[in-house]
């Protein structure tokens, strides 16, 4: 279990609010483009600039994780404090070229997209310049992990491989 609290390093494991201004704005913002998961594999591979952001709940990271990256669970960023979010942006999300965001299956209107437009809505509030580019993960972790599942350079898995949560 402390394989996954090191690979996807949680930020934060409760808070549920949401704020109507902040819902205003992602109803508003231009969708994040897709990015499939072969281009993030090639772009990991390359030791690219780019920064993959988990947006699952604490409780889903066991079923599997990519390798590196930060776990922002999606309520923190529909809550009125932002600090928690705010944080993660100047300790890691400002100094990357590229955000990939993914949540289990990243459809339009679930978590994935969410909180990238959240994440866009931030960066552009606290004058992050240049704003790393941010992309939602095509299919999210359920289709990276069936694809890419076998490359133990690239996730961290329990016994048994990938077995994604119900949905």
């Amino acid at each position: 279990m402390q394989a996954f609290a090191a690979a996807a390093r949680p930020l934060c494991r409760d808070s549920h609010a949401s704020a109507s201004g902040l819902l205003r704005h992602l109803l508003s913002t231009k969708p994040a483009p897709e990015l499939s998961s072969e281009e993030l594999v090639k772009k990991l591979d390359a030791k690219e600039s780019v920064l993959v952001l988990d947006v699952r709940s604490a409780e889903e990271l066991p079923a599997g994780v990519i390798k590196g990256s930060l776990n922002v669970p999606t309520p923190l960023w529909k809550q009125p404090d932002t600090g928690p979010v705010d944080k993660a942006i100047q300790e890691r999300i400002r100094h990357v070229k590229e955000v990939v965001v993914h949540c289990l299956l990243c459809a339009p209107g679930k978590r994935g997209p969410t909180a990238a437009a959240a994440l866009q809505a931030r960066l552009s509030a606290l004058g992050v310049a240049p704003a790393p580019r941010v992309s939602v993960l095509a299919g999210g972790i359920d289709a990276f992990m069936k694809q890419y599942g076998g490359r133990g350079d690239l996730v961290t898995l329990p016994p048994g491989g990938w077995k994604p949560p119900a949905h």
